[in-house]
């Protein structure tokens, strides 16, 4: 076996290579429809988008860390009074509700594994991102800030 040539002969590899670039295109996309880029004043988060109901309900759940500048951003079909809760949560976050112009209504601190539910001051929530916890101090973020690269 020393020496014997283990490549595709050339018109197997022509074959195969435009069906390889196909799935690592379609690979890539699905990926990128998942998360999005946020910008908030000179910050830049990757959120992953939890968009359908299960996402949603699933959240940050049953995972024990959150890499850097990383986040979940939780986009709701229409304005609400949002609700979230910290079950099988072990991460400590901070959670950010944003009205329909990506602008921060006010941010709250969530306590792992807290099943009390922690309800939105305002009834206009289209968005809400949930970060490590203190990643919005220590950037020096605020409420009244706009938070840009929201996919619509």
């Amino acid at each position: 076996m020393v020496g014997r040539d283990r490549s595709l002969p050339a018109p197997l590899l022509n074959l195969f290579s435009p069906i390889l670039l196909i799935l690592s295109l379609a690979v890539a996309k699905v990926h990128a429809a998942g998360e999005a880029k946020l910008h908030i004043g000179d910050h830049t988060l990757t959120a992953e988008l939890a968009v359908s109901p299960n996402e949603q309900m699933t959240g940050l759940m049953n995972r024990d860390s959150l890499e850097s500048n990383h986040g979940m951003l939780f986009v709701f079909p229409q304005p609400k009074q949002a609700s979230f809760w910290m079950h099988n949560t072990s991460i400590p976050l901070d959670l950010a509700f944003l009205d329909a112009d990506g602008v921060i209504l006010e941010i709250i601190p969530l306590v792992p594994f807290e099943e009390k539910p922690v309800l939105s001051k305002s009834s206009n929530v289209s968005y809400a991102i949930e970060v490590s916890r203190d990643w919005f101090a220590s950037r020096n973020l605020k409420a009244g800030m706009k938070v840009s690269g929201i996919p619509k």
